[in-house]
């Protein structure tokens, strides 16, 4: 069982393929999907009754800035200096469940990184310069996060 587990785990990695700005792995959802957090994301094909439950196995770079908490207006998603950035390759569940307005998730969810990131009132202050991507391209990375939400859309 435990070979099996190694196997799972390297195969995850070398397929999600842990370079810089890239994210792979397996994912299994039910109920309605679209692209996002869980599956009611979009304003326009909101499902007031609808669920969804989704469960990935991600594997890629992690990049976490961890805000200066001390300091009521510091976000380092919106500009802000952080108190220290966690860099580090990293496999791990992500878990979302949605019913009606309700949902939540937990795990490793990923953040798309484009040109327009590159500005200091957006990521500039904090990612290294090999971690955006190409002019006209996208990286992807990891951060751990977990929230309790009510859909965004009545």
């Amino acid at each position: 069982m435990r070979r099996l587990r190694l196997i799972l785990l390297l195969s995850i990695l070398l397929l999600g393929g842990c370079r810089a700005g890239t994210v792979g792995g397996v994912s299994l959802s039910l109920g309605s999907y679209e692209r996002g957090l869980w599956f009611d994301h979009d304003q326009k094909q909101h499902q007031a009754g609808g669920f969804g439950l989704k469960f990935d196995i991600v594997a890629g770079h992690m990049i976490r800035p961890v805000p200066r908490f001390w300091e009521a207006s510091s976000n380092p998603w919106q500009g802000g200096e952080p108190w220290f950035v966690i860099r580090c390759p990293m496999v791990g569940p992500y878990v979302s469940v949605a019913a009606g307005d309700l949902g939540a998730y937990c795990g490793f969810k990923t953040f798309r990184v484009d040109d327009e990131h590159r500005s200091a009132d957006r990521y500039g202050r904090w990612m290294h310069e090999d971690e955006f991507p190409e002019p006209n391209g996208v990286s992807v990375y990891l951060q751990p996060s977990a929230s309790l939400r009510r859909t965004r859309w009545k």
